[in-house]
């Protein structure tokens, strides 16, 4: 609820409000969206009125030493965030994004930049929904927190690897992620290993936090995969030390054998290691077959008395900033230049990192500029088809400039930390805030449609 900054007091005030408009949904970022426009654009007001520099503002307030406790129960469990906007700042280029800017005013056009800075959390606590409950009746039902992961690995008869684990992607390469964490642990190549991202609640391992939400995966489930195959790489190594003459902390796994450090020569295959089990198990003090890890925070706990609750166990940084010119007769938005960082820990596999990041990106474009639902007079819903509902097109994404900084999670087995929705929560105050400044105006509202835009620049901020 207070995003990057540091804020001793915060009172919220809920109000439920009953509608026959369309029901609304959770899409990508939930929550987060409405939050962070509000905090964002707040932070510029405040600029704005004290007549000071927007990311002067912003970096006054940030949190500075991590772990940090914020006022709603939240703990950012690392981070360095001044360092990260100084990074974004210099090497995407904001100097000259500025001498643009004051260039094209010098010339009459509408151009401005703005700024978001937001922190995106990863793998919700399942205590955070029974703050609905009063503290008495959460007594009464017993605390609720934490976040299972679970993850299998197997090896068959014959030494193959397969992995099983407990989300169901929709594109996001969790498979690809999964293969490659376990090959470079077992020394072989991603396409050697079987991954199966699907749950049969009647013989796979896992729990009620399973699934594909909440950027649970970089964080839970590919730390739960690290740690079931390292268990049984580590056993491994018991085996082929017995049949090298060699202690198991001397064994190496690569390239598709079990070595020796001392001496490479003195080598097994992988395969016949990992079949031993199957074919003479009686040699084995543990059977190195299959191992399977449930894992969750310890930073998870229930709410209290007070309803402060960690509502997440990781928490990455997304700063952004963007350059863009509102054309003065049609009401449109080109953005010139818009450069977006993330520092969310250990970056798995960079493609699908980017990937993600982009996605959000293209949704929280449409949402700025483009999507709404709109109703006749008598209540008729106008745009309830794909002909109606503006929908952005890859031609209508503007370029987007990634950059990256990494601050490992302490929380998280591989200290990674989810990256999926922080542009979905950032962009569209970014993009608020640029329109904001290129008009001089204090009040902003989404999407920002070219006929809206229109109005506000015939007002001529007023």
């Amino acid at each position: 609820m207070t995003g990057a900054y540091r804020v001793r007091h915060l009172s919220i005030r809920n109000r439920v409000v009953l509608t026959n408009k369309t029901p609304s949904g959770l899409v990508r970022g939930f929550g987060g969206p409405q939050v962070y426009f509000a905090l964002e654009r707040l932070m510029q007001r405040i600029a704005a009125t004290l007549g000071l520099d927007p990311l002067e503002v912003i970096r006054r307030n940030l949190v500075e030493a991590f772990p940090h406790r914020c006022p709603a129960g939240a703990i950012l469990d690392s981070g360095d965030y001044r360092a990260a906007i100084h990074v974004a700042t210099e090497r995407g280029g904001l100097a000259q994004l500025r001498h643009w800017r004051d260039q094209a005013r010098s010339e009459g056009r509408l151009y401005g930049i703005g700024f978001a800075a937001v922190v995106e959390p990863a793998i919700s606590n399942m205590g955070y929904i029974t703050t609905v409950l009063s503290p008495e009746e959460r007594d009464q039902a017993g605390p609720k927190s934490g976040a299972q992961a679970a993850a299998t690995v197997s090896l068959d008869p014959l030494g193959g690897v397969s992995v099983a684990i407990d989300s169901m992607p929709q594109g996001q390469g969790h498979c690809t992620a999964t293969a490659q964490i376990v090959a470079d642990i077992f020394g072989l190549a991603p396409e050697a290993i079987a991954v199966e991202a699907a749950i049969d609640t009647g013989k796979d391992a896992w729990s009620i936090a399973a699934g594909n939400y909440s950027s649970r995966f970089a964080g839970a489930t590919a730390g739960a995969v690290h740690i079931a195959a390292t268990r049984l790489r580590d056993r491994l190594a018991g085996i082929a030390a017995a049949q090298l003459n060699a202690r198991p902390e001397d064994l190496f796994f690569a390239g598709g054998r079990v070595f020796a450090g001392a001496n490479p020569e003195n080598s097994l295959g992988f395969a016949r290691v990992a079949a031993t089990d199957h074919w003479s198990p009686g040699g084995s003090p543990e059977p190195a077959l299959r191992e399977t890890v449930f894992w969750s925070p310890s930073v998870l706990g229930a709410p209290n008395a007070a309803d402060e609750v960690n509502g997440a166990a990781v928490y990455g940084f997304v700063f952004d900033f963007c350059g863009l010119e509102i054309e003065r007769d049609t009401g449109t938005v080109r953005i010139d230049k818009y450069v977006s960082l993330h520092d969310a820990g250990r970056i798995l596999n960079p493609a699908l990192f980017d990937g993600q990041v982009r996605g959000g990106f293209a949704m929280a474009v449409g949402a700025a500029l483009h999507e709404r639902l709109v109703y006749a007079e008598d209540g008729g819903f106008v745009t309830g088809s794909l002909l109606d509902y503006a929908l952005p097109t890859a031609l209508m994404i503007p370029e987007l400039e990634i950059l990256h900084q990494e601050t490992q999670s302490p929380v998280t087995p591989l200290g990674a930390k989810g990256v999926a929705e922080g542009n979905s929560m950032s962009t569209p105050a970014c993009i608020a805030n640029a329109v904001a400044d290129a008009l001089g105006v204090a009040e902003v509202s989404l999407p920002l449609t070219p006929e809206r835009l229109l109005e506000m620049v015939r007002r001529g901020g007023q």
